[in-house]
């Protein structure tokens, strides 16, 4: 039987097969090639960068053997590029001369038709329309499909597929079942045994903070060092927007969560800053331009950094899904504004800053809508992974007058890893 990936490639050259592909003209500059009924020109020196020949491409490492910029010095056509129509797809072959160093190059069909396009580049590297903005009804029609087994998350890589997919659809899913650890109490020496720890490590590696590799959320510590520390309401936002490198997912594994209140709460951001589009377009661009000051500065750490509310991505496919990258609001780490607030030689920062303030207020009223929230008391046994740079997450005030014990055990991991782990699912699966 034929994998996933397998099918797709093999339908993938039966395709390339059918489409004709010839050469309209060529200088020294730019080869124009006609791909079906289409004419597209490609820069030469992007030719010859991408070049895959054994001397441009190292071949146990896949790594590239010169610069750009060398490959762009002194850069001829030798000869008339020629089309190889004999294999399993017609193949372009081009001789250059480089700074006096001839170079035999060949492009596949299927390479030039990935690069003829933005849209084509965007293919296996990010699932563009996979991916839905939800709010609460949305959410709950979807349960089933966002929860995950423990063990078969770590152990039957086609459930670590859908969880990855259903990451990338929804920024959020739960892992249940987990086992009660047989450990008490966290420290350096034990972080590896946590089942936190495995479900992070099933990402590739996780992601240390001053926080420590792991990190415990009980009942009430007393001189916390962040309010999520304290029983006291928090309200929506992202996690170490002060970092210059904020982490890209976050779990938290309820061990105990039997106090009163306490319930979690989750929201998608992305859904909030395409309501403010729609309503306020002038308000939602002030959002992507005025930067908003993070810090913390607490406990003998000073961390920092200055990030807008919206960052876009306009090269998204899905014309359903917000042209948007990521996210960053996280009122309890805000400082004061930098950027718009004084009356300067430069007005324009100035006179935004009363849209900026308008559209953060549709935001909010966005994200504080009931209708907008998903929330739940978080089951022992249960953890939830989120996209911290899309996923708001916000925790009820909780008491333990009844006796109750909270125990949540958190970590990182970098979106990084995420989205190699998911193109790598989605080449073995589809």
């Amino acid at each position: 039987m034929l994998t996933t990936i397998t099918r797709l490639r093999v339908n993938q050259i039966r395709h390339n097969s059918t489409v004709s592909l010839s050469i309209l003209n060529y200088n020294k500059n730019e080869i124009t090639l006609k791909i079906g009924e289409n004419p597209i020109t490609f820069k030469n020196v992007f030719l010859r960068d991408s070049c895959k020949s054994s001397d441009s491409i190292d071949e146990s490492t896949s790594q590239k053997l010169f610069t750009t910029a060398e490959g762009a010095t002194n850069l001829s056509i030798i000869e008339q590029p020629q089309i190889e129509d004999g294999g399993e797809e017609p193949t372009l072959k081009v001789q250059w001369d480089n700074d006096g160093k001839k170079v035999n190059s060949t492009y596949p069909l299927s390479f030039l038709l990935k690069h003829s396009t933005a849209k084509n580049n965007r293919v296996g590297k990010f699932f563009d329309n996979d991916r839905i903005i939800w709010d609460k009804h949305e959410l709950e029609s979807n349960l089933s499909s966002i929860n995950h087994n423990y063990k078969d998350f770590l152990n039957n890589e086609e459930t670590f597929f859908k969880a990855l997919h259903n990451l990338n659809r929804y920024g959020l899913c739960f892992i249940n079942n987990i086992p009660i650890p047989e450990l008490t109490e966290m420290n350096d020496s034990n972080t590896n045994q946590w089942p936190v720890a495995n479900i992070a490590r099933k990402f590739g590696y996780i992601k240390p903070t001053f926080y420590g590799s792991l990190f415990d959320v009980k009942n009430l510590k007393k001189q916390a060092k962040n309010i999520a520390y304290t029983n006291t309401f928090l309200p929506l936002h992202m996690d170490l927007l002060y970092y210059e490198s904020p982490p890209g997912l976050q779990m938290l594994h309820a061990i105990q969560n039997s106090t009163l209140g306490g319930e979690n709460i989750f929201c998608d951001s992305f859904l909030a800053a395409e309501y403010v589009r729609q309503k306020d377009p002038k308000a939602y661009e002030a959002l992507t331009k005025i930067p908003i000051t993070y810090h913390y500065d607490n406990n003998n750490e000073y961390y920092y950094y200055k990030r807008p509310l919206v960052i876009e991505d306009n090269s998204i496919t899905n014309d359903k899904f917000p042209k948007i990258h990521a996210i960053n609001y996280s009122p309890p780490f805000q400082g004061p504004f930098e950027i718009g607030t004084v009356k300067e030689t430069n007005t324009t920062e100035y006179e935004m800053f009363d849209d900026f303030i308008r559209g953060f207020k549709l935001f909010e009223s966005a994200i504080n809508d009931p209708q907008n929230q998903y929330e739940l008391k978080l089951p022992e046994g249960t953890c939830v992974i989120f996209e911290n740079r899309r996923t708001l997450h916000s925790r009820n005030e909780f008491n333990d007058s009844n006796g109750g014990d909270r125990w949540l055990m958190g970590t990182y991991v970098d979106g990084d890893s995420f989205r190699s782990k998911l193109r790598i699912g989605y080449r073995n699966f589809g």
